[in-house]
C-alpha cells in the first residue's frame, strides 16, 4: 500500500464523497483544469459532497503534510496541485432564491449560469461574468468583474455571507456581525482564507437588457477611434 493509499483510506472514514488515486481512470478526468493548460498530478482527488466533507478534507491534509487544493470548475487554476489533495467542489452546487431579500445562497461548486437561470424569473440578476460556465465562488472570491459593476461594484462587494472551513478544522459563518474580518477578507482576497462551504450573495433588480454588436468598416477606424475619445472626454467633464 503507497502512502498515498494510506491517506485516502483514512480519508474515506469521513469521507462521503468518491476518492481517486493516480492511475484510476477517474483520476484523470477530476483533475483536469478547464482549459487543459496544467498537467496537475496531484496526490489524490477528493470529491466532496457537504461541508462536513470539506471539513474531513482539510484535517487529512495536514495529518498528512499535504498541500490543500481546491478546485470546482478548474476556471481559476493558476498553479499546478501537484502533490497534493485536490479537493473537488462541483457536485455541492445548490443554488436557492430569496426573491424577497433579493439574495441567492449558493454552493462553492455553482456556476454562473445555474444562478442566472433561479434569479431570472424574478428579474433579479447576480453580478457574473461574461461566460456562464464560470464557477461562483472563485469568480466572487477573487473580486470579480461584471456587466454591471459600474453601477453595483465588484462580485466581491455582494457577498453577504460565507460558510467557511478554516485551516484548522473548524466550520465558522462569516457576515457582518460575525466574523466581519474574515468576511473582509473573503471580499476580494482570494481563497487562501478558508474553504467556503457556502456563500450568500446579492442579487440586482434588471428589467431592461441591451445587447448586441456594432461593427465599423476598417477604413473608419482613425474616424471611430476620435468619436469615442471625444465622448469619453465629455463624459469625464461632466
Amino acid at each position: 500500500m503507497t502512502e498515498h493509499s494510506t491517506t485516502a483510506r483514512r480519508l474515506a472514514r469521513s469521507f462521503s464523497g468518491a476518492i481517486h488515486l493516480p492511475g484510476e481512470d477517474e483520476y484523470d478526468v477530476q483533475r483536469a483544469t478547464w482549459s487543459g493548460a496544467l498537467d496537475q498530478r496531484p496526490a489524490l482527488v477528493a470529491e466532496a459532497e457537504s461541508a462536513a466533507d470539506v471539513r474531513a478534507a482539510v484535517v487529512a491534509a495536514q495529518e498528512h503534510g499535504l498541500p490543500l487544493a481546491v478546485q470546482s470548475t478548474g476556471h481559476g487554476m493558476h498553479v499546478a496541485a501537484d502533490g497534493a489533495l485536490l479537493l473537488k467542489t462541483s457536485a455541492m452546487a445548490e443554488v436557492l432564491v430569496d426573491p424577497d431579500r433579493r439574495v441567492a445562497r449558493v454552493g462553492p461548486g455553482a456556476r454562473w449560469g445555474e444562478v442566472i437561470a433561479a434569479a431570472a424569473p424574478f428579474g433579479l440578476a447576480p453580478l457574473s461574468g461574461t461566460s456562464p460556465s464560470v464557477g461562483v465562488a472563485g469568480y466572487t472570491l477573487g473580486g470579480g468583474l461584471s456587466w454591471l459593476s459600474r453601477k453595483h461594484g465588484f462580485a466581491a462587494d455582494s457577498l453577504l455571507r460565507a460558510d467557511v472551513v478554516t485551516a484548522d478544522g473548524a466550520i465558522v459563518t462569516a457576515n457582518a456581525e460575525r466574523n466581519a474580518d474574515l468576511l473582509w477578507g473573503l471580499r476580494g482576497g482570494g481563497g487562501n482564507f478558508g474553504v467556503a462551504t457556502s456563500l450568500q450573495i446579492a442579487l440586482h433588480p434588471v428589467s431592461t437588457v441591451y445587447g448586441g454588436s456594432a461593427l465599423f468598416d476598417l477604413e473608419r477606424a482613425g474616424e471611430l477611434l476620435a468619436t469615442t475619445e471625444s465622448s469619453a472626454r465629455a463624459s469625464l467633464t461632466s
